[in-house]
């Protein structure tokens, strides 16, 4: 079937503190291994899409990213390009869907990570004599208009798109105002069922997170099939030592640990010494934690600095580069139950602490439940205070 997906942004979220801070969601990691990008390529690819373009509002590396993708084993590849624009950005918008050649145009927000079969949601368009049909992703069985697939003729597409610029519309997120536009023309609605995980919060990031590697049925199919790829780079695999204890936990390949891991999910890259513990928490990738630490209920955002490590350039890795995120004898977290953070109680509750992206927390540092420490955040920012008590943020 001829037809192209278009994977646009939701509207920036900053409820999901450092986990959107310089980074789209197409960025953020997501199931174990992957990132939000993975699920949306894996998508096209498995519905033999003629093409995908992932529009994107951040320069976060997501060109780059998705460039690693190449021809898999008995899957047709589909070109895949990355567009960095405003989603206000109409012109731009305009000029990249009229030099696509396909007949149908797929369009829907990517960038919440998703299982979709588009091949069968294209055909039963293409039996449905409609123009245009806007199907809406079935939440927890309740039908949603905040998270729906819209499926056009080309032509109705750039027909909307030009009488929006004619009447000289504008709106933070053009396609959604395309697609409104389009239900003013009572377009057909059906409603839609595939696995769909919208993140709003923090507590919804763990919590879908750990839902999608605890069901068997999605866990199964991300693990098996060879469409969905991870492109983290982080060469080798896990290494158990032999004091380490893992109970009811998730490793990827590529990690390193000495210490007890306990109903935990560990990314690629992530380093734990020994006679640390990590408890019921989300660690992303190449995140080194110090011996003697204790982390509870906790995310700890990705260390990029310590990425640097799994290269060949050892010379470019300095003393402080190579300290942990999370430092030795280190109290992060709290077993204490609905701890809300004072400062951002819709991003932060259920007793959950967000360590941000490239953080390097000293030794002996206690940081409470429902916490947050942003972003690169290092041993200047706690030179006068050790202990930080739940729900604070720094």
């Amino acid at each position: 079937m001829d037809f192209t997906i278009i994977s646009y942004p939701g509207q920036h979220n900053d409820y999901l503190l450092s986990l959107a801070d310089n980074r789209s969601r197409y960025m953020l990691p997501f199931g174990g291994r992957f990132r939000v990008a993975d699920f949306t390529v894996r998508n096209s690819f498995s519905s033999g899409a003629d093409s995908t373009i992932l529009f994107n509002n951040l320069d976060d590396g997501l060109h780059d990213y998705v460039e690693k993708y190449g021809p898999f084993t008995n899957v047709s590849f589909s070109p895949i390009s990355v567009v960095t624009t405003e989603s206000s950005n109409i012109e731009t918008i305009y000029e990249t869907i009229s030099e696509v050649n396909s007949k149908y145009f797929v369009l829907y927000n990517g960038d919440n990570p998703s299982i979709i079969d588009f091949a069968k949601l294209i055909e039963n368009f293409a039996k449905s004599k409609s123009p245009a049909t806007l199907y809406k992703i079935e939440i927890n069985n309740i039908p949603s208009m905040a998270h729906k697939i819209v499926i056009t003729e080309k032509d109705i597409l750039i027909k909307t798109i030009e009488k929006a610029i004619q009447e000289k519309r504008t709106s933070p997120n053009i396609f959604e105002m395309t697609i409104n536009m389009m239900l003013h023309n009572n377009i057909k609605k059906e409603n839609f069922k595939c696995h769909y995980w919208p993140i709003q919060n923090i507590p919804d990031y763990y919590n879908l997170t750990r839902e999608v590697i605890s069901n068997s049925e999605i866990f199964n199919l991300l693990y098996t099939e060879k469409i969905i790829q991870s492109k983290i780079e982080a060469p080798g695999y896990a290494n158990l030592g032999e004091n380490s204890v893992v109970t009811n936990s998730f490793m990827s390949d590529y990690c390193k640990i000495e210490g007890k891991i306990e109903n935990s999910i560990i990314y690629p890259g992530v380093e734990i010494a020994k006679d640390a513990i990590v408890k019921d928490s989300i660690i992303l990738p190449f995140v080194k934690i110090g011996s003697k630490a204790k982390v509870i209920n906790t995310i700890v955002d990705e260390s990029s600095i310590n990425s640097i490590q799994n290269s060949d350039s050892e010379d470019l890795i300095s003393e402080e580069k190579s300290l942990p995120n999370i430092g030795e004898n280190s109290r992060i977290g709290s077993d204490e139950l609905n701890i809300k953070n004072k400062k951002y109680p819709k991003s932060i509750f259920s007793s959950i602490t967000l360590i941000g992206k490239n953080c390097k927390i000293p030794d002996d540092i206690k940081i409470g439940g429902g916490c947050y420490i942003s972003s690169n955040s290092d041993k200047e920012t706690f030179q006068e205070k050790k202990v930080f008590h739940d729900g604070l943020s720094i």
